[in-house]
Parts: structure tokens; C-alpha cells; sequence
């Protein structure tokens, strides 16, 4: 048994040990299958990694581009912001209406960097067809569109509605944005490719629209720089209206200054007319009442004359053929002086109507300086007003021992008779004349003791321009009147008086009168020293027109 199992053995072991030698190969190969497998699964999981590492590193590099264009956006949004808050600030800095376009167009035109913004304005009855620019800003070397009559049917028919409603218009291609054939070509004429155009509101009414064009190429309009368009046309609305609101306060500031002159010149007119009034019945009532003496006087001193005469001769036939007079009488002579009273009575008779004579000239010239009995325009010798006027101041220009005498030099030209209001007329040479005398006598005045003044000099010239103007000049060789001042001489109530001695209506009025009369009254300053004030009137104007125009500021006048 032992050896059949010894024998077996022995047979069996070649067997066993093939099957241990296929069973450690099979162990080998399914080890190097294993082991491939292991190396398969770790190349997969590898280039998992891997993937999965490239999609976080990609991950991380799109969340960091985003947040550096979204730190950009942010930074260009904080940027446009502050420039729509320097633009907004400039706006608002101008009440002109001119400047703040101006500054809008240039402003805009920078910070959206295109070829050219401009202010279109649109004529009002137009139907929205046609308008302007009112202001641009634009880069060479594009055409300028300021200034230029646009007509455009197509914009009124078709878009003017969609504008006045408040909406916005944003073209990148003109040509390819379904726009109609004549928009195009009026668009073409400028060179523009690409537009953004935002309405400008004055109220309810649709005024113009924001232009922003690009001329270079198409554009594609970003939602920030449409936003910050559309701000902008808010600030130039508001614009619009603070304009408007101006306007009228400026037409209502106007109205009330014109309402003030007119109440002014009412003043003056009632003024002067009560001056003139009250002056020219005075003047006449005094030339009266001396004219009814005087002419008693003067009718009968020829009588008188002519009694004395005939009683001097009797004496002397008397004297001559009785020669028994009683001694009383001859003491009487003697004592009467005959002789001499024979020859100096016909002299004071004389005296006397040479004094007469002058009265009555003085009566005469007051009454042609007051002229109530010519009321209306009348040809007028201008010389007997200057000649008239000068006789009522002869008492200020002779010498006294308080005051030197003043010369008056007369210039005179050959002059036609003149149609005027002689009476105001004759005022105005009044007013000029008695100012150059005071002129006069206060530079006198003002100087040392010990400087002597030449005689004060007045000289009056007249002359004849052409056939339709005369020249009236009145000048004087004192001290002048100051720069600061000669802008105001014709103001109402102003004057270089002390308080007391003018009201200011002097020059105020002879600048009124002379005016109504279709002249000029203007002061003339000398190169050296004194004044000149120069009348120009015309020669003839309608009567009737002088006349209505005494009344036209009164007519004017709200009541």
C-alpha cells in the first residue's frame, strides 16, 4: 500500500508540479493583468485630475476676468458718472441759453468720443420739417452742419410723433436700420453713419432733439452712453425751461422799466408843462401890467416934449421983451437957473424916452420868450429867441463889485425860419444860457484870491448844416464839466448843484423839448478847458407830428 502509494507517488509528482508550475504562471499573469488595471485606473483618475484641475483653473480665470471687467465697468460707469456730474454742474452754471448748448455739444462729444453732437432746433409752424443747429461741436475734417436750413417732410410724417412722445432713437448703420430713402439722403448730406437721437422737451412741446452722430463708421450704442445721453437732454429740458421762465421775467423786467421811463417822462411832461405854464403866465401878466404903464409913459413924453418947448420959448420971448419984471421974479430966475434949465430939461426928457423905449424892448422880449399867443408850430426866427432870452439875463452878465461881467459873443449864420414850439424852444436856450452863466461865476468863485479870472466868455454859434438841419451851439470858458459825471447830465432830478440851488430838470427837460422837436441835444467836451452843448434841429417837419408827439408818452401810459 505504502508502496503503491509510494509509487503513485512518484508518478503523480511530475503532475503536481506541472499544475503548481500553471498555477503560479496564472498567478503571474492575472498579478501583471492586475497590476495593468491598477495602472489604467490610475491614468484615468490622472487625467480626471487633470481635467478636473483645468476646469477649476479655467473656473477661476473666468470668475477673475469677470471680476476685473466688472471692476472695469464699474470704474468707467464711476468715471461717466463724475463726468455727467461736471457736465451737469456746468450746465447748471449759465442761465444763457447759448453757453449751455455750447458747452452740452463740446462736453459729450468728448466723453462719448464721436465725430459730432449738435443742438437742432426746430422753426415753430414748421410741422416739425425744418430747422437748424443751434450749436455743435465737430471734428475735422466733417463737414459743419451749424447754421444750415434743414428741410427734411420725411422726419415730420414719420418720426415727429415718435419724438414728441419721449422716445429715443439709437442707430448703429443708417443703412441698414429700415430708415426711409429721403431720412437716409438728409442724414447722407453730413457725412453720418451712425446716430443717437434724444428729444428736447420744452414742456409739452417737442423743441429740438440731442444729434450725436458718428461719421467714421457704425456704431454700436452702448446702454451706459444711451443712459448718460438721455441725462443730458434732461438737464437741457430743464435748461429750456429755466430759459423760458427768464425770458418772461426778462420781458416782464422790461415792461415795467418801459412803464417807469413813461412814468418819467409823464413826470418831466407835467413838469415842464407846469413850469413852462407858470412861467409864461407870469412873464406875460409882468409884461402887461409894465406895458400899460410904459405906453402911457412913452405916448406922451413927445407931448411933454413938445409943451416944454413951447413954455421955454414963451420964458425966453418973455425974458427978452418985459423988461419991467418985478424983482420976485427976477430972484425967482435967478435963482431957477433959466438957462440952464432950458438946456438940460429936453436932455432928461430924452433920457426918459430912451428909458421908455428900452422898457418897452424888455416888455417886448418877454413876451416873445413866453410866446403865449403861439401855442402851436409856427416858423420861428431862431435868432429873436437867443436875442429875447439873452435881454431877460442881461442883469446876470453885466459886472458888480461881487461879480465879474460875462461877454457874449454872438456867431451868428444866415438862417432860414425854422418850424418849432418857440416858447419851449426859447426854454431850452433859458436853461443853456443861465447854466453857463452859474458855470461861470462858480469857477470864479472856486478860485484863490490871489489868481485873477479873465472875463467869463459865452459865445453862441448858428449855422445852417445843409438845407434840412440848423446847429445851435452854446459854449462857455469855464472849468467843464467832470467825466465822471457828463453820462448823467441828461437824467431827470441829477445835477452838479448843491442842494438848494437846481432841481436836475433843467438839461433833463431841454433834452425832452428838443427830442419832440425830431433833434438832438449833446454836450461837447472841450479839449482845454469849458463846455459846449450843441442843439441840432431839422428845418421843417411835419406840424402835426410835433403836436402828436407832445402827447404820445401820456397817451402811452397804462391807467
Amino acid at each position: 500500500m505504502l508502496s503503491f502509494l509510494v509509487g503513485a507517488g512518484s508518478a503523480i509528482a511530475p503532475a503536481i508540479g506541472l499544475v503548481g508550475t500553471f498555477s503560479i504562471l496564472s498567478l503571474i499573469i492575472g498579478a501583471v493583468s492586475f497590476r495593468r488595471k491598477i495602472h489604467q485606473l490610475e491614468q484615468y483618475h490622472a487625467q480626471e485630475l487633470q481635467q478636473r484641475e483645468a476646469e477649476l483653473n479655467q473656473r477661476n480665470w473666468d470668475l477673475e476676468f469677470n471680476v476685473q471687467q466688472r471692476t472695469t465697468e464699474l470704474q468707467h460707469l464711476s468715471e461717466r458718472q463724475f463726468a455727467l456730474s461736471e457736465v451737469i454742474s456746468k450746465i447748471r452754471s449759465s442761465l444763457d441759453l447759448d453757453t449751455i448748448f455750447n458747452l452740452a455739444a463740446t462736453e459729450v462729444r468728448q466723453l462719448l468720443q464721436v465725430d459730432r453732437v449738435g443742438i437742432f432746433r426746430f422753426y415753430p409752424e414748421s410741422g416739425y420739417n425744418e430747422g437748424e443747429f443751434v450749436s455743435e461741436a465737430v471734428l475735422s475734417p466733417y463737414d459743419s452742419a451749424l447754421k444750415i436750413r434743414i428741410h427734411d417732410h420725411c422726419f415730420g410724417d414719420r418720426y415727429a410723433a415718435y419724438y414728441a412722445s419721449g422716445q429715443i432713437q439709437a442707430v448703429g448703420d443708417i443703412f441698414n436700420a429700415g430708415l426711409s430713402d429721403c431720412h437716409i439722403a438728409v442724414l447722407s448730406q453730413f457725412q453720418i453713419r451712425a446716430n443717437l437721437i434724444i428729444p428736447l422737451q420744452r414742456g409739452e412741446t417737442l423743441w429740438g432733439l440731442l444729434c450725436i452722430h458718428h461719421c467714421s463708421a457704425p456704431r454700436e450704442w452702448q446702454a451706459a452712453e444711451i443712459d448718460f445721453a438721455k441725462q443730458i437732454a434732461l438737464q437741457l429740458d430743464v435748461a429750456l425751461y429755466q430759459a423760458e421762465l427768464l425770458s418772461q421775467t426778462q420781458q416782464k423786467t422790461q415792461q415795467i422799466e418801459r412803464s417807469l421811463e413813461e412814468l418819467k417822462q409823464l413826470q418831466l411832461h407835467l413838469v415842464q408843462n407846469e413850469k413852462m405854464s407858470a412861467l409864461g403866465q407870469l412873464v406875460a401878466g409882468i409884461a402887461h401890467e409894465i406895458n400899460n404903464p410904459v405906453n402911457f409913459i412913452y405916448g406922451n413924453i413927445n407931448y411933454v416934449d413938445t409943451y416944454t418947448r413951447d413954455l421955454l420959448e414963451l420964458l425966453q420971448l418973455y425974458e427978452q421983451y418985459d423988461t419991467s419984471a418985478s424983482l420976485e421974479v427976477q430972484e425967482k430966475l435967478e435963482l431957477m437957473d433959466l438957462d440952464f434949465l432950458a438946456e438940460d430939461l429936453p436932455k432928461l426928457l430924452k433920457s426918459m424916452k430912451i428909458g421908455s423905449e428900452r422898457i418897452r424892448e424888455i416888455v417886448l422880449s418877454l413876451r416873445n420868450f413866453s410866446r403865449l399867443d403861439q401855442a402851436e408850430v409856427k416858423e420861428v426866427n431862431i435868432h429873436d429867441g437867443l436875442d429875447s432870452t439873452l435881454r431877460i439875463l442881461q442883469h446876470r452878465l453885466k459886472p458888480t463889485a461881487l461879480r465879474f461881467g460875462i461877454e457874449v459873443i454872438k456867431n451868428y449864420g444866415a438862417l432860414p425860419l425854422v418850424d418849432c414850439l418857440a416858447g419851449q424852444l426859447n426854454q431850452v436856450f433859458m436853461n443853456l444860457l443861465a447854466n453857463a452863466i452859474d458855470a461861470l461865476q462858480e469857477f470864479s468863485e472856486s478860485l484863490p484870491p490871489d489868481e485873477c479870472f479873465q472875463e467869463g466868455k459865452i459865445t453862441i454859434t448858428t449855422q445852417a448844416i445843409d438845407s434840412t438841419w440848423v446847429h445851435i451851439s452854446i459854449r462857455d470858458n469855464g472849468s467843464g464839466i467832470p467825466v465822471a459825471v457828463q453820462s448823467k447830465l441828461f437824467d431827470p432830478f441829477f445835477t452838479t448843484k448843491p442842494v438848494g440851488k437846481g432841481t436836475g430838470l433843467g438839461l433833463s427837460i431841454s433834452y425832452q423839448v428838443v427830442e419832440r422837436h425830431g433833434g438832438t441835444l449833446e454836450y461837447l467836451p472841450l479839449p482845454e478847458r469849458g463846455a459846449e452843448f450843441l442843439i441840432k434841429i431839422p428845418i421843417r417837419q411835419k406840424r402835426s407830428d410835433l403836436k402828436d408827439s407832445l402827447n404820445v408818452r401820456v397817451a402811452s401810459m397804462p391807467i
